[in-house]
């Protein structure tokens, strides 16, 4: 697994173990460590409504962005 993140994917390392990262400590360190936020957003995105018109769409997008 190592070996194909190290030579196939160069940001999966990085994303995972802060000193290869270019993201300063002091950031890395306020981040969230999940992206459970960010999955309730699209959760309550999702639950607006899907298959809508383009409008419709770009009119409830705008609450969520």
């Amino acid at each position: 697994w190592l070996k194909d993140k190290l030579d196939g994917m160069k940001f999966a390392l990085p994303a995972l173990y802060q000193p290869m990262s270019l993201i300063p400590l002091t950031i890395w360190k306020a981040s969230p460590s999940t992206t459970n936020g960010n999955e309730q957003a699209h959760h309550n995105a999702y639950h607006e409504g899907v298959h809508l018109t383009l409008l419709a769409g770009i009119m409830k997008g705008m609450k969520f962005d």
